[in-house]
């Protein structure tokens, strides 16, 4: 089985247990009400969920990213609110936040990119530039910040963001 192959087959299981959990905890019929929902794509089902946005908005965010936003503190976190639906990129996707983005891989993990070496990162593309995927969340280093990708790295380092392509 390819690693395409594998990093699907995750995503649709990831999926398809998410709204059965959704539809457990709804009596199951799957109409609690809630804001998640289900979108078929390529023949995969993938879950959403709607995120609060600045002045009452909403925003529809991948399901992983969206929990992933939770666990981070959602409005009260670093993250802050959603500026915008989740953007689809090569199998994976991205969204930005008033203080940094999640960035959800096609093998369906959720890392963190921020500051300087988030605008480092889009400048460069992002997902789909030439570093591809984050492969660790943002981490503190001596002087600065680091983020690893699947094609380089980023460092913040003295107030200087520098970008290196293995």
């Amino acid at each position: 089985m390819s690693r395409i192959t594998r990093a699907l087959a995750a995503l649709a299981v990831t999926a398809l247990t998410g709204m059965g959990a959704a539809a457990c905890a709804s009596g199951g019929d799957g109409t609690s009400g809630d804001t998640a929902a289900s979108t078929t794509v390529e023949g995969m089902t993938t879950t959403s969920a709607a995120v609060p946005g600045p002045a009452g908005s909403e925003f529809e965010l991948a399901a992983a990213i969206a929990e992933r936003w939770n666990e981070l503190g959602g409005l009260e976190g670093d993250l802050g609110a959603a500026t915008g639906p989740s953007e689809d990129v090569d199998g994976g996707s991205i969204a930005q936040f008033e203080r940094g983005a999640l960035v959800l891989t096609p093998a369906g993990r959720v890392f963190v990119v921020q500051g300087e070496i988030l605008t480092a990162y889009l400048d460069s593309g992002g997902p789909g530039g030439d570093l591809g995927f984050p492969t660790a969340d943002e981490a503190s280093t001596d002087g600065g910040w680091i983020s690893t990708f699947d094609g380089g790295v980023i460092t913040y380092l003295d107030g200087v963001a520098e970008m290196e392509l293995d």
